[in-house]
């Protein structure tokens, strides 16, 4: 059984991986072949999932398969792993907006990307239309009939940057993968990112061991399209009076937040606005308690709120003790500071 990036797979299981893959692939291409044969010019639903998981606190942030080809009057299914959206740009929007309500400027989220601009199995027929966040109660399955010309459409995720997909539409008479081969083809996608990450947790933790005291990052860097969801290091120890300063490496692709006490599932709130759609506000889990460079002492709580890759957040910690602290966004994603006293 795997249960940590840190100890690679024997080899027999990667074998058994990628013989279980081979069998999978070859079923779905006999069957699929079979079901276009029987079903020429009948419309079909292609599944694509939106991102997935791996052991060690790992998420793969890709559509799966990256690119599908399709006839107009197919159906696309996105399975919504995780916090994701789809909508139909060639670009992300801004997550978090700043706007006027009821006097104040307030941070929210952007209501392009929060909310749906086209009905889950409603026709699609062009332009930048999207699928809104999961927020409850939605269903984490989104699905879009393809009335389109034959042309080439990108969508993204507009959480994480880089998670892009192509959806190509041919004329009727050119043959495309059948469902099934699709399908096959996103799991040998989604298999080849997570064996990847077999190899790439090692180095961030030996390069985590050589962390300057007081220097975290927070998630992982030059990971691709896998993010680990963990503080490196996992524990760092200074000197009372002493800052430690968490950085979201540029090159990872998830936003953090480092807080105690936990807050979780308070991500939003909804603000009523007259004339327009309700404002969802940061709730407690993304608002910070405290500016970058504040101090803390043993039972304080403390929070950054969410910060983006390319950003950091510092504490100076006054007093001796053992400080745990949390990422609110993602469960799991747990550090320690260890302050000694002062000589």
């Amino acid at each position: 059984m795997i249960t940590s990036l840190r100890t690679p797979p024997k080899p027999f299981l990667k074998l058994l991986l990628f013989g279980a893959l081979a069998a999978g692939l070859a079923f779905g291409i006999l069957t699929s072949r079979s079901l276009a044969q029987t079903s020429e010019m009948t419309p079909q639903t292609f599944t694509i999932q939106a991102g997935t998981f791996a052991p060690g606190n790992a998420e793969i942030l890709v559509f799966a398969p990256q690119s599908l080809q399709i006839h107009r009057g197919d159906t696309v299914t996105w399975m919504i792993n995780g916090f994701h959206d789809v909508r139909f740009d060639s670009a992300p929007a801004e997550l978090i907006v700043v706007s006027d309500v009821n006097g104040a400027p307030t941070p929210h989220i952007n209501p392009v990307v929060a909310f749906p601009s086209i009905e889950n199995g409603a026709v699609y027929q062009g332009g930048s239309v999207g699928s809104g966040l999961p927020l409850p109660p939605a269903s984490p399955v989104f699905s879009l009939v393809m009335d389109v010309e034959p042309g080439t459409y990108s969508y993204v995720c507009d959480v994480h940057p880089g998670m892009v997909g192509v959806i190509t539409v041919v004329a009727d008479d050119v043959a495309v993968p059948a469902p099934m081969e699709a399908a096959a083809q996103g799991a040998n996608e989604f298999l080849a990112a997570v064996l990847a990450t077999f190899q790439t947790a090692p180095a961030l933790d030996a390069e985590s061991m050589m962390a300057e005291a007081g220097q975290v990052n927070a998630g992982s860097e030059n990971a691709g399209r896998t993010t680990f969801n963990q503080f490196f290091p996992f524990i760092t120890t200074i000197t009372a009076g002493e800052s430690v300063t968490w950085t979201n490496p540029d090159t990872n692709i998830e936003p953090h937040t480092v807080s105690w006490p936990p807050v979780r599932g308070q991500d939003a709130v909804p603000i009523e606005v007259e004339g327009g759609p309700p404002i969802l506000a940061l709730g407690p889990t993304g608002l910070p308690l405290n500016q970058s460079g504040d101090s803390v002492g043993v039972g304080d709580a403390f929070s950054s709120g969410i910060f983006f890759p390319g950003q950091s957040f510092t504490l100076t910690f006054t007093e001796p003790g053992t400080y745990p602290y949390t990422c609110n966004l993602h469960p799991a994603m747990n550090g320690v500071v260890v302050v000694l006293p002062a000589s």
